[in-house]
Formats: structure tokens, C-alpha cells, sequence
């Protein structure tokens, strides 16, 4: 079933106006007609069965069935603060996170960050091209949320925003006694994570220290030293499947 993403706010009435690039999609690539059937996701967790009512020049109307849960979303929330990657290495960072189950990536610049932004429409630019990938990545993951992607921020700011969450976590090379087997609790515990990857040259000593200032939980990943790109990925499936959905229900 073809499935698309609306806003929850232009549902009204039963029916939903479908806008944007996925009117091309609709129309050129799928070809579809009315009558058709598809699938809109209201983007928290909702499927709604629809018929496509009218294909109009910048808008598909879907009248609306039934409403049933996605039942793709896991039961804890996990926020990925990822020290922006050089090239195509951010993009894939959010895409398998979304693929397995991240609501929000915060792009962080770090003192050791490669890549830098020249100015505001440079950020900009990037993260609306981050969260395109992310939403492409929901579809395809058949996710009931589109995962957030946040301006980029600096990395003590990114620190604060950390302790929000309910158990916040940095795997760093020079750790060697705790590691994320030592981190307690069972599934169900959490209800929100979030972990610091950092860039391409680490943490320095400063960043390290105040992490640990502000209760940080600082954490090994072994033996092996990987790459920021694979860092994230790694740690994500192991607190989903130590805390979420992943090994089962």
C-alpha cells in the first residue's frame, strides 16, 4: 500500500489535502487514479485508510476510513547529539538512525568538528536536506513519526539539552571500566535516552570534563575505536534492544 505523511492539523472533516513533492510522486511516478486506494500517516502514530477523492494541480484530496495505530514507534524516545560528520557521512548517520527508531538528531559543533557551517542559510541548507533524508527514511522504515532534525548547536548547549532526558550517555575511547553492559536497568525503564557521538578527532579533555560536570554518563564501547559514522548506529541498537523494541516485545 502506498503510504504517505500529512500534517495531523490538515485533517478536517474525514478528508486531507496531500501537498508538496509527494503530489509529483502521486501523480507522475506512481501514476495513480481516483478511487485509489493509499495509506496517510498523520505523523504521531496514526494510519488512516484513504481514497484518493481528486487529483488536482498541486494537491491529492484522500478521503479518510480507519484509524489505527502504527505500531512502528518504540517505547522510549532517544535523541542523538552527533558531532556533524564531514560529507555524506551526517546523511547516513540519519538515516539508519531513523531506521532504527531515533526522534531527534541535534547536529553538534564541537571543538574538533571538520565540518563547519559559513553562516545561518549554510545551516539551514543542511539541515533541511538532513530532514528531507529523514523523512525518506521514515517512509521507507514505515516509521509513525518523522524524526526531528535540529539547527546545529554548540557543544555546551547541546550538554543542557541533555539532561532533559531521563538517562544521558557519552561513549568515549579513553573510558575503561564502565561500559554500556554496566548501565542499569531493564526495558521500560527509560522513557527517554540520549547519547553524544562525537566527531572524527573525539572529545577533548575540556568537553570531557564538562560532561561530567553536568552528569553525563561517560561510557566505553570496547575495545575497538569506530568511527563516528558507526558509533551512533551501534549504540542506538543496543539500548533498543536493551531498553526498547528491538529484541522483541
Amino acid at each position: 500500500m502506498n503510504r504517505f505523511y500529512v500534517d495531523k492539523g490538515d485533517i478536517h472533516g474525514g478528508r486531507v489535502r496531500i501537498t508538496g513533492e509527494d503530489v509529483r510522486h502521486i501523480t507522475r511516478v506512481l501514476r495513480l487514479k481516483t478511487g485509489d486506494p493509499v495509506t496517510v500517516c498523520d505523523g504521531h502514530s496514526t494510519d488512516y485508510d484513504g481514497v484518493i477523492e481528486k487529483l488536482g494541480k498541486g494537491e491529492v484530496k484522500v478521503k479518510l476510513g480507519g484509524a489505527v495505530p502504527t505500531g512502528t514507534e518504540a517505547n522510549i524516545g532517544i535523541t542523538l547529539y552527533q558531532a556533524v560528520a564531514k560529507g555524506t557521512r551526517m546523511e547516513f548517520i540519519i538515516q539508519k538512525g531513523t531506521e532504527l527508531g531515533i526522534v531527534r538528531f541535534v547536529p553538534v559543533i564541537t571543538s574538533r568538528t571538520i565540518v563547519r557551517m559559513d553562516n545561518d542559510r549554510d545551516a539551514k541548507k543542511k539541515v533541511d536536506r538532513w530532514q528531507r533524508i529523514a523523512m525518506e527514511a521514515a517512509k521507507q522504515s514505515c516509521r509513525g513519526r518523522i524524526p526531528v532534525v535540529e539547527p546545529p548547536t554548540d557543544f555546551a548547549s547541546a550538554v543542557l539539552d541533555m539532561q532533559k532526558n531521563h538517562l544521558a550517555l557519552l561513549p568515549h575511547t579513553a573510558e575503561r571500566e564502565k561500559s554500556i553492559a554496566s548501565i542499569p536497568g531493564e526495558k521500560g525503564d527509560y522513557k527517554s535516552i540520549g547519547m553524544m557521538i562525537g566527531p572524527e578527532g573525539g572529545f577533548d579533555g575540556d568537553e570531557i570534563e564538562m560532561a561530567q560536570r553536568y552528569g553525563i554518563h561517560i561510557i566505553s564501547m570496547g575495545p575497538r575505536i569506530l568511527r563516528t559514522e558507526t558509533a551512533g548506529i551501534v549504540m542506538t541498537a543496543v539500548l533498543m534492544y536493551r531498553f526498547g523494541d528491538l529484541g522483541g516485545l
